[in-house]
C-alpha cells in the first residue's frame, strides 16, 4: 500500500482516540500510522544490500508498540495512547491485506519470537518503479482503490474536525 491509506486510517484514529482534537496529535498519528514504511529511506542511504529489505526490520509487532510508546509523553490521555497503539498494529494488519509478488513473501509480524511469513493478499500490489511502471494502468486502479476505500471516507468522517482545526488556531 502507499502512504495514503496508512495516513487515512490515522486521521481516524485521532478522530476517536483523540478528544481535543490537537494537531500535535493528529501529526503522531499520521506519522506513526506511516512509520513501518520509514525503510524505504534506508535504500538511498545504503544501496540494496541483501539483508535490507522492505518489511524486514519494521513491520513486526515490537516495532510497532516501541514506536507508539515512544510518543507517550506526548498525549496525556489514557484513550489517546491506546488509539496510538491501535493504529501502530493497523499498519501490519492493512499491510497483511496486500498481494505481496516479492521474495520473501509476506513479512514476519512476530519478530524475534517466530520467523513465519504471514501474508493473506487479497489488495493489489502497487509497484514502485520506472514511472511507466507507476502510472501503469494496474497501478492506478489500485491507487484508485486505496482512495476510494480509505482516503474518501476518512475525510468524509472527519471533515468537521478537519474544519476546526482550520478554524481554531489555538488548537496547537
Amino acid at each position: 500500500m502507499t502512504p495514503f491509506p496508512h495516513a487515512a486510517v490515522g486521521l481516524i484514529g485521532w478522530k476517536y482516540a483523540d478528544r481535543r482534537h490537537s494537531i500535535k496529535a493528529l501529526f503522531i498519528f499520521i506519522f506513526i500510522s506511516c512509520l513501518p514504511d520509514a525503510d524505504f529511506f534506508l535504500f538511498p542511504l545504503f544501496g540494496k544490500p541483501d539483508w535490507l529489505f522492505h518489511q524486514r526490520f519494521t513491520h513486526n509487532v515490537g516495532v510497532a508498540l516501541l514506536s507508539a510508546l515512544i510518543f507517550f509523553p506526548f498525549l496525556r490521555m489514557a484513550r489517546a495512547r491506546i488509539g496510538l497503539i491501535l493504529i501502530a498494529l493497523s499498519h501490519l494488519i492493512m499491510d497483511l491485506s496486500v498481494v505481496d509478488t516479492l521474495a520473501p513473501i509476506g513479512f514476519r509480524p512476530f519478530l524475534p519470537f517466530s520467523d513465519a511469513l504471514l501474508n493473506f493478499g487479497v489488495f493489489p500490489f502497487v509497484k514502485r518503479g520506472t514511472v511507466a511502471q507507476v502510472l501503469s494502468v494496474p497501478n492506478l486502479i489500485a491507487i484508485g482503490l486505496e482512495l476510494g476505500l480509505f482516503v474518501l471516507p476518512a475525510l468524509i468522517l472527519c471533515r468537521k474536525e478537519i474544519a476546526a482545526l482550520r478554524i481554531n488556531k489555538s488548537s496547537v
